[in-house]
């Protein structure tokens, strides 16, 4: 991903943090295969592990096994191993922050009046994790077990995100049918090599243009354009600008 040094976001809390905040990746790789496409990406909700100790940063999953990247998966697996396995070929996860934003030249209102060399823009942030997968791919003790520990783990996060006053826990329903449930899905867990964020929200412009975003943002009165404006300011909590 390119990343400019004003966008960098460099402090890896804030982007395990983003992760968690924002868990629903792309994920996506690329395995040559005579069953499917080489380069195939899925919407995947995740679990983000930080560090601990020995143990590197991680990141926990699950895939349909009828989807075909989840088949190329097994396939690659099968080739190193019986079916669990480390692949040797690097995987991309991208998380996005939910709202993204056109930034018209209007409301550069220090540049434009003054030289009008000022163009529109997009603002976004941005998480990419890269690693190595390993494949949960076999039907034995060792996936079951990492399937009901993840999904479980999934379940909990994000019913507790979502506020719920009584959580639904994966034990309520049926082991029987959980069981069932797990013979369709493809656990996979993948080991971070390095994780970087671009936070393209007008940082690099500046006090009055920067200002003059946050203002028109907010202006536009829409739940959207709110929430850009508090994403931009949140960036720029350091100047000493009055947003008056």
């Amino acid at each position: 991903m390119y990343i400019r040094a004003t966008h960098a976001e460099l402090d890896v809390p804030t982007l395990v943090q983003f992760v968690k905040d924002y868990p629903l990746g792309l994920f996506t790789t690329s395995i040559k295969s005579e069953i499917a496409a080489t380069i195939q990406t899925s919407h995947i909700p995740f679990v983000i592990d930080e560090a601990d100790g020995d143990r590197p940063a991680r990141l926990r999953a699950h895939i349909a096994r009828a989807n075909p990247q989840a088949k190329v998966l097994i396939e690659a697996a099968k080739a190193q191993s019986n079916g669990t396995a480390t692949l040797p070929d690097e995987v991309l996860v991208l998380f996005n922050a939910p709202v993204n934003a056109y930034v018209t030249a209007k409301f550069y209102t220090e540049t434009k009046p003054d030289t009008g060399k000022v163009v529109p823009t997009w603002n976004y942030a941005a998480v990419q994790v890269y690693g190595k997968i390993k494949v949960y791919g076999e039907s034995n003790d060792e996936s079951s077990a990492f399937l009901q520990g993840q999904i479980e783990e999934l379940s909990e996060r994000q019913e507790r995100a979502a506020g719920h006053e009584k959580p639904w826990k994966v034990s309520d329903a049926p082991d029987r049918y959980i069981d069932i449930m797990k013979k369709a899905i493809l656990g996979f867990e993948i080991t971070i090599d390095r994780i970087e964020g671009r936070f393209k929200l007008s940082q690099e412009s500046p006090d009055g243009d920067w200002a003059g975003v946050v203002k028109g943002f907010r202006a536009l009165g829409t739940e959207r354009s709110v929430a850009m404006a508090d994403m931009i300011e949140s960036r720029g909590k350091n100047r000493n600008v009055s947003l008056e």
